[in-house]
Order: structure tokens, then C-alpha cells, then sequence
């Protein structure tokens, strides 16, 4: 592949997570790093070094972890543990839920009746689904699948959270350590156990199942978890829940109502409003002609307008189906509509090295509904294809405004209010309230002393 291909295929890739708010990282990336600078910037300018030292540290180390801790410890335990278990880290244990009992019959009879090299791994994982696996007795092959993946999750989410709580004590720690020596005092004392998480990880039902003696005769349930186990933004959440706790829990005197008022701006433009802030600009974009619902990698297909006068009846067929899995399956690897489907996320396939189409991946979850809502999306947006350009350039300019709208209220409105209400109660004291008093006190402690 050719750099300018390659430049404008990860261009294309990072425009199509920076508009999604649904389960890419990609806009809460960005709006963290950029927030995080803004943020160190005003506290530098308004609150003092100590105060700006003290956020560096903590927004962009709490934030590395915050984003990929769990992504990059899973990886870990793809590439490690699943191949002891001689098991495919690839598959989505979803499949095996009973809100999927249907779904994964008709794929298993598709791919017995298969001879596709392509669907050939696919076809033997599916056929040993219902046999006794040996390595773990007590599990079939779909309780081990299960069970690996709530213990991926369970593992990287337990050690993301101590990363992150021992970063905000090590923050605490730099500030009262430069005091004291400054002050030529010993402010040496054992480290506290933080015990909200401690008793967080000790009595979640999770981390319970894989200490209990009885783990491996409990059947492993889903309801509820998957949802959070299987997206990526579910994921920061319950990591933003320890962040937040432990902030709270470490908060020094007067900076408790800073750290709540930060959390609430955080949670805010994070999580709540992102996709509302992302479903009202698709809703300015459709009253202006200009619908920007699919994915950016769709609208920035090579001859779309063609792909998708070629794919009519293919999308007809499938909308009147009642049985989209086994429709899909007989359609042509080749079809355009399969290749604008994977592009916005409705489907997942397997690709050659060159990018083609080789099969749909059946090991993972295929959703009948957002196959449906993809095609009303590509439906809504056929006419509109003349001004395929303006619909590119507003879909670019909706997706950067989302994430400068959450960044500047994060990193520069949050931190002057703060600033305001520490004017107000520190009669116009611009410095951390906390950091003031460690300082005045340890001052005074060298008096006595």
C-alpha cells in the first residue's frame, strides 16, 4: 500500500472514531487531551505551579490509564491465556447467550453447509461449542469461552483501578513531599490502603466468582455485564467511578467541592451529552440536506453513489427479511452492500492482506436491528448523494465541534469556576486552598519545632 493511501485510510479512520460517541475511544481521546492541557494551562496562569504541577500529573497520568488500561490488558491476556485454553480471543461469547439460542443454530447450520476456506476456523470453533473441553473439566467450551472473558475483564479493570488510585496519591504525595522539604520537615508516614477500592474489588460479584472454591460449577452469567464488558466507553465508566471515589476519598481540606464540581463536568460532557450533542447535529445535518448519520468510512467510499445503486435490491432483500442472518449469508462477499455494512459498524468480516472481503466473522454478534437501521440510514441518504462533498466537510466539522465544545467547557470553563469560587471563599486567593494549608501549617510546625 502506498503512503498516501495509508495516510488517508488512517484519516479516515481517526474522523470516523473522532464522530462516533457510541463505543469508540477515539473522541474521548481527544477531548481529554486537549480538556487536560487547557486544564493545566488555566491553573498554571491563575492557580500557581504547585496547583498545575499537581493537575499534569494527575489528568494526564490518570488519563493514560483511564483510556487504555483495560484495551491494552486485554490485549495482553489475548495474546498470553487465551492460547494456553487453545481458545479463540477473537470470539464473542454473546453469541452463546439465550437471547441468542436462534441465532447461533442458523450460523451453525450455515457454516456446517459451508466449504469456504474463509469460514473453515469459523466452522470448527462453532462445531466444538457443545463438546467437554479438557482443560478445564467442569466447563463445556461455551462456559470456558465465558468465563475467560469475565475473567479478561474482571483482571484489567481491577488493575487499571489500582493504577489509578496509587497515580492520585503519588499527585498528593509530590505536593507535600516538595513542602516538606522545603520546610526541612519529616513528613515520612506509611502508605494508607485505600480501602474504598480494596472493598470495591473484595465484594464485587465478579472478582467473587473467581475466588470461590465453587467457580467452576457456577454456570457464568451475562445478563447485564456484557454490555459493559463488550464497549469500550462502558468501560472508562466504571473506571471513572473509581477516579472519581478516590479523588473524593483523597480530597485534602477545601478541595472537595473543586474535585465534585470537576467530576460532575467530566461526567457531563463525557458521557451524557456526547451522543446528545452528536444526535443534534445528524439533526441539523438532515433539515439542511446534509445527513451525516452513517460512519465517516462510508461517506468516504470510492464511488459510493455506484456501490449503492448496486446494492437496491441487496438492501431491499434485506429489509423484508425476516431472517437477516441467513439472508446476509447468502449474499456475495463481493456485493458493495457488504463492504458499506462493515464500514459502518453493523457487521464484522474477515479480510485478505490487501483489505478485500473474504467472509462475514460469524464469531462475532450480529445484530439484526443495526443491520436494518444502517440500511434506513444509507436509504435517507441516496438522494443526497449530489452533494456528497458539503456532506463530508459537515460530518468532519460536527464531529471536531463535539469534541471542542466538551474540551473547552472541561479544561477552561470547569477551572475558572473553580478558580471564582476559590476568589470568593479565600478573599481572592487565586491558590489550591489544600496546597495553602499544607504550607501554612508546616511553616508553623518549624516555628514551634
Amino acid at each position: 500500500m502506498k503512503i498516501p493511501s495509508i495516510v488517508s485510510t488512517n484519516m479516515t479512520k481517526f474522523i470516523s472514531g473522532l464522530g462516533n460517541n457510541e463505543d469508540s475511544l477515539t473522541a474521548m481521546v481527544i477531548k481529554d487531551w486537549i480538556g487536560d492541557g487547557a486544564t493545566v494551562y488555566t491553573y498554571k496562569k491563575e492557580g500557581g505551579k504547585d496547583d498545575a504541577r499537581e493537575k499534569a500529573i494527575e489528568e494526564f497520568g490518570t488519563g493514560l490509564v483511564w483510556l487504555f488500561g483495560i484495551p491494552f490488558l486485554k490485549k495482553v491476556i489475548d495474546k498470553t491465556v487465551y492460547p494456553l485454553f487453545k481458545a479463540d480471543a477473537d470470539f464473542d461469547p454473546r453469541v452463546l447467550s439465550n437471547n441468542n439460542a436462534d441465532n447461533f443454530k442458523k450460523v451453525s447450520d450455515i457454516l456446517a453447509k459451508s466449504s469456504d476456506d474463509a469460514l473453515k476456523s469459523q466452522k470448527d470453533l462453532f462445531a466444538s461449542l457443545g463438546e467437554k473441553n479438557k482443560v478445564l473439566n467442569k466447563f463445556t467450551n461455551a462456559q470456558m469461552f465465558k468465563g475467560l472473558a469475565v475473567g479478561k475483564f474482571a483482571v484489567a479493570t481491577a488493575l487499571s483501578a489500582v493504577a489509578l488510585a496509587a497515580i492520585i496519591k503519588f499527585k498528593q504525595k509530590t505536593t507535600s513531599d516538595r513542602i516538606s522539604s522545603e520546610c526541612q520537615i519529616d513528613n515520612s508516614e506509611p502508605p494508607k490502603t485505600n480501602k474504598l477500592l480494596q472493598n470495591s474489588v473484595n465484594k464485587n460479584e465478579v472478582f467473587a466468582g473467581f475466588t470461590s472454591k465453587n467457580a467452576s460449577s457456577k454456570p457464568i452469567s451475562f445478563k447485564g455485564l456484557s454490555e459493559v464488558m463488550y464497549n469500550p466507553i462502558k468501560n472508562t465508566m466504571i473506571l471513572d467511578g473509581v477516579i472519581a471515589t478516590t479523588r473524593l476519598a483523597e480530597a485534602r481540606k477545601g478541595e472537595r467541592k473543586e474535585v465534585l464540581l470537576k467530576e460532575l463536568f467530566q461526567v457531563g460532557f463525557i458521557y451524557g451529552l456526547a451522543l446528545p450533542i452528536q444526535r443534534g447535529f445528524e439533526f441539523i445535518g438532515r433539515k439542511i440536506g446534509k445527513p451525516i448519520d452513517v460512519d465517516y468510512k462510508v461517506l468516504a467510499m470510492d464511488g459510493l453513489a455506484d456501490k449503492i445503486k448496486a446494492s437496491k435490491d441487496s438492501i431491499k432483500a434485506l429489509k423484508d427479511s425476516d431472517d437477516v442472518i441467513t439472508t446476509l449469508s447468502k449474499m456475495d462477499v463481493k456485493n458493495p452492500l457488504m463492504q458499506i455494512l462493515d464500514n459502518d459498524g453493523a457487521i464484522s468480516t474477515i479480510k485478505d492482506n490487501k483489505g478485500n472481503i473474504k467472509a462475514l466473522d460469524y464469531r462475532k454478534l450480529i445484530d439484526e436491528k443495526a443491520i436494518k437501521d444502517t440500511l434506513n440510514k444509507i436509504e435517507n441518504l441516496s438522494p443526497k448523494l449530489a452533494g456528497l462533498k458539503g456532506i463530508k466537510a459537515f460530518k468532519i466539522f460536527a464531529s471536531l465541534a463535539n469534541v471542542l465544545i466538551a474540551a473547552g467547557v472541561m479544561g477552561i470553563l470547569q477551572p475558572k469556576i473553580n478558580i471564582w469560587m476559590r476568589k470568593i471563599m479565600n478573599h481572592g486567593d487565586n491558590r489550591n486552598p489544600a496546597i495553602v494549608a499544607q504550607e501554612r501549617e508546616f511553616t508553623n510546625s518549624k516555628k514551634v519545632a
